[in-house]
């Protein structure tokens, strides 16, 4: 993730900020499910916040070395983005979806992934 934000500022700030607060947001849950393993065994609302931050340090210590990494191959900028797209799309097509449909109902799992893959499309013609 904190390679995804290093990467994004060098396709410009709307980029950055776009892809720092989508991954900010997906982040919520995570610092949830910390809380929900440790809370239960006594541990304080303080000390599971400060653990789910600690658990998020190094995005950002990887955000800077990706950032100075694209800044210094700017022409690969665009494979990159685009390998990283792949990648994710292949993770959903291969790992994600599968799963859900074993899990779900077939049909609100195809309205879904279809409604997301239209949004993904009108939020493009956004930026």
């Amino acid at each position: 993730e904190g390679i995804a934000v290093g990467v994004s500022f060098g396709g410009g700030m709307t980029l950055a900020a776009v892809i720092t607060i989508a991954i900010a947001i997906h982040n919520i849950p995570e610092g949830v499910a910390i809380t929900a393993v440790l809370r239960p065994e006594g541990v304080s609302v303080l000390r599971c916040a400060a653990w789910s931050i600690f658990s998020s340090l190094p995005q950002p210590l990887m955000a800077v070395p990706a950032f100075l990494f694209v800044e210094t191959f700017r022409t690969a900028l665009p494979y990159g983005l685009g390998f990283a797209a792949g990648a994710m799309v292949l993770m959903v097509l291969v790992e994600l979806l599968p799963e859900a449909y074993h899990q779900g109902k077939r049909a609100q799992v195809a309205t879904l992934a279809a409604a997301s893959a239209i949004g993904m499309v009108l939020f493009q013609q956004w930026l």
